[in-house]
């Protein structure tokens, strides 16, 4: 069986707190392991900011915990009191993350021997501060994660499958390809698997890089907000792929309700422009991929302007078919399927000339 990193970590940090806490002579000595393990997170960074949280949330735990067993007791009715008290307060200064460990640390507290509170209380309050301590100590030493090559080669693998099947998806609607309702489905599960995993490891890595980052912050690094772009050009780059899949089953649809006729002279050269327009897009993307992978690669590209041609092209063809839904429907679908095209060729420029990244 596998045992992950992070598994032997949480394993090597509770034991190490609780050797702390035995060498010290510092007793219940399980509070510390107790606490270890609720801030081991997947990242040094979470770890921080955890352990901010963590650090603010067991102060005013134990302060009040030690309060209220001076002053009303160590009844149960008390403990649950102080948990109200403390789920309220996390509630309200958005300590949720750390409102487990409160409750935790107020109820250990409280429920240290009448006779000895506070001397307990304050043993108690020791061990929890030594295993979220030991925690970070740990997370740090002991092969910390690193999340930018993972993220990187994520982002890559994403962008890699998605652009296939965007382009993909032109194709078809250009041959009167569909996708069978399986390949779809299982395109759309890959896909969002990889969104999924993408969004989590870039998450990871601006906690890593910036574990105190609050949103709304001016200023967040060049590479984090890349990175974000890249993510919601993936996320753009997919939605307009499904719209273009739907858009070539109407294309089928359509044209076999109007007997299949001939695809005319005029919109063969809309398709060709389409063709150029994607291609154009293509050579953008692959650019964009070794940005990403080589980090130090500035490519400044202006925008694309072929579509200059495409008036002059769709004015040729209306003027041979000025009426009819069936037409009518088929430059609403053009002109959808341009407009997505032109977005990627511009977002794909767009990332293209952000500024130099590291290596």
């Amino acid at each position: 069986m596998f045992i992950g990193a992070r598994t032997l970590k949480t394993g090597i940090a509770v034991a190490t707190s609780m050797y702390f806490c035995t060498l010290l002579d510092i007793h219940p000595a399980i509070f510390a392991g107790a606490a270890t393990v609720l801030n081991l997170q997947p990242s040094l960074g979470l770890s921080l900011n955890n352990a901010k949280v963590q650090m603010q949330v067991h102060f005013t735990s134990i302060a009040l915990a030690t309060l209220l067993g001076l002053i009303v007791g160590t009844h149960p009715l008390v403990m649950g009191l102080a948990t109200i008290l403390i789920i309220v307060i996390c509630n309200r200064f958005k300590w949720r993350s750390g409102m487990s460990g409160g409750i935790m640390a107020t109820i250990f507290v409280l429920s240290s021997p009448p006779e000895q509170f506070l001397q307990q209380a304050m043993m108690r309050s020791l061990a929890i501060f030594i295993g979220v301590g030991t925690a970070l100590l740990v997370n740090a030493t002991i092969a910390p994660p690193r999340y930018r090559h993972l993220l990187i080669q994520k982002l890559n693998e994403t962008n890699t499958v998605i652009s296939e099947a965007f382009a993909k998806a032109i194709q078809d609607y250009f041959q009167l390809n569909v996708l069978t309702d399986e390949e779809f489905a299982q395109q759309r599960k890959k896909i969002k698997k990889l969104l999924r995993e993408s969004q989590r490891l870039y998450e990871l890595y601006h906690k890593d890089t910036n574990p105190f980052f609050e949103e709304g912050q001016d200023k967040t690094p060049l590479e984090i907000r890349f990175f974000s772009d890249y993510i919601t050009y993936n996320k753009g780059l997919w939605q307009r792929t499904k719209d273009i899949i739907f858009l070539a089953q109407e294309r089928l649809e359509r044209r076999k309700k109007a007997g299949d006729l001939p695809v005319s002279a005029e919109f063969q050269e809309i398709l060709a422009l389409l063709q150029e327009g994607l291609d154009i897009y293509k050579v953008n993307n692959e650019k964009l991929s070794q940005k990403l992978l080589e980090g130090n690669k500035n490519v400044f590209l202006p925008e694309p302007h072929i579509w200059r041609k495409l008036d002059r092209i769709l004015n040729n063809w209306h003027s041979r078919f000025p009426e009819g839904s069936y037409y009518l429907h088929a430059l609403v679908e053009v002109s959808l399927i341009t407009y997505k095209i032109r977005w990627a060729a511009k977002e794909s420029v767009r990332l293209l000339n952000y500024e130099q990244l590291p290596e």
